[in-house]
């Protein structure tokens, strides 16, 4: 059971291109601009493909700061043209029919999508409400979904709907914990820009210098990466260790710190994707290695760190570790998992197949209410005094090596955006600077390719409604 980054159409913030190797003859009549828009029910999505020679393409997706979206392998052949985009699991195929592109998008169901020359269809966005998020819910029947948004000095909405637990009666509120996953990376980036400030710690601390004596066998071109690189994606690391490594790892535990240590050492003897910095490779590695440095220069195991520096000063009374609840009495939601034959079933949060092992913490642990997630956006979306100097916030807002991941999060337009999922959960939070907003959204629920079009829209919806 691995974290994993799920990045969607709904709020896709990389960018980048790269190559096909298909041509054909008909291929001309490709190259250009298109416009077309992704009906999604209640929600328009306008898109705009940009196809050159190569084959190469790029996708934007207009309505959502028009980001791009890369897209692996551009295929043309007997007048069809097919995208592979894995950054979103996703893919289109298309007819050149009378000066159209008639085709199919794929990223868990399937949509029809007509590109044209010309300008895009205008997109909307309605407001989300309860039944409306009821809707999303049934619609793709998981067991319980919620959302919440503020707009800072205005309005605040949270809704929630569907049952904690399958086979059980007791119904989600607004005021329960949902696991965040992935989410928890920019929680860790957060606590190393706090103590940065602080003093207690530097962005430019190595691996090598922290995790030497440690790890001495570390590979070498590991040792002069540092804790900028690796808040990045940007260190050279693969993403994650061997899953047979991973499944000797325990999953319940008070200090994870030796098992931090085992984890990173692992992840350091591994060949590198690339060089560091040129090469943006999506890590749980590296954060676990993050958390190892910062457990090594202060002493004091990773949950302890963030708690004292994160969580107590912005408020945070909900956040903990591992999955919420208490075993046999479905207070919080559960995550859920189909068993061997497609039956979804509730995972019990002292089960240890509830989460992830305990080293993955800083990568994915975290769980919290919407209500204090929405304090955490929105120290970062009004760049708290107090909390972090400008300075901070500006180096955790911003990409250090170009791109669009800053230091724990996607940047798509005026946003800043991540997702997570320890597969048995799904979530998206989002907080856009320009406007004073903030918002998230949650499933109990791990299936992330079924998950990710409705937890979008629940999360777009829930800021327009408190514009």
């Amino acid at each position: 059971m691995m974290i994993t980054r799920r990045p969607l159409l709904m709020g896709a913030a990389a960018a980048g291109l790269m190559a096909g190797n298909a041509y054909a003859q008909s291929a001309s009549d490709f190259m250009g601009e298109w416009n077309g828009a992704l009906n999604m029910g209640s929600q328009t999505l306008r898109l705009r493909l940009v196809v050159a020679e190569g084959p190469t393409s790029t996708l934007y997706s207009v309505d959502q700061g028009n980001s791009a979206i890369p897209v692996g392998t551009t295929t043309i052949a007997g007048g069809r043209i097919t995208l592979d985009i894995p950054a979103i699991r996703g893919s289109f195929t298309g007819e050149l029919r009378n000066g159209r592109i008639e085709g199919q998008f794929t990223q868990g169901g399937t949509l029809p999508l007509v590109f044209q020359r010309g300008e895009a269809t205008a997109g909307t966005t309605e407001a989300l409400t309860q039944a409306r998020l009821e809707a999303l819910r049934a619609g793709i029947n998981t067991p319980a979904m919620a959302a919440a948004a503020t707009k800072s000095g205005g309005r605040s909405i949270a809704f929630a709907t569907g049952l904690r637990a399958i086979g059980h009666e007791q119904r989600v509120t607004t005021s329960d914990k949902w696991h965040l996953g992935s989410i928890t990376k920019s929680m860790t980036a957060t606590l190393v820009a706090r103590l940065a400030e602080a003093g207690r710690i530097s962005w430019t601390d190595t691996v090598g210098g922290v995790l030497g004596n440690a790890i001495p066998d570390m590979r070498a071109e590991y040792r002069d990466v540092t804790l900028r690189h690796l808040c990045s994606h940007r260190s050279g690391l693969q993403g994650n260790i061997e899953m047979s490594d991973l499944l000797g790892l325990s999953r319940i535990s008070d200090d994870a710190r030796a098992e931090r240590i085992r984890y990173a050492s692992l992840g350091l003897h591994q060949e590198p994707r690339g060089p560091k910095e040129t090469t943006f490779e999506y890590s749980n590695t590296g954060y676990v290695i993050v958390g190892a440095m910062l457990e090594t220069k202060m002493g004091a195991p990773w949950e302890r760190l963030i708690q004292e520096h994160v969580f107590n000063p912005l408020g945070m009374s909900s956040a903990g570790h591992g999955p919420p609840g208490t075993a046999g009495a479905y207070d919080q939601p559960l995550g859920h998992m189909p068993n061997a034959a497609g039956v979804m079933e509730p995972q019990a949060p002292n089960n240890g197949d509830s989460d992830n092992p305990v080293a993955l913490g800083p990568a994915g642990r975290v769980h919290a209410n919407f209500e204090d997630v929405q304090k955490y956006l929105m120290a970062h979306c009004a760049m708290r005094e107090g909390f972090l100097n400008r300075e901070s916030w500006q180096t955790l807002h911003t990409p250090p090596f170009g791109g669009p991941y800053a230091m724990g999060f996607s940047r798509q337009g005026n946003a800043l955006w991540h997702n997570g999922s320890n597969t048995l959960w799904y979530a998206e939070v989002m907080f856009d600077q320009s406007r004073g907003i903030v918002a998230a959204a949650a499933a109990n629920d791990g299936r992330a390719g079924d998950l990710r079009a409705p937890v979008g829209s629940a999360l777009i919806e829930a800021a327009q409604a408190v514009v």
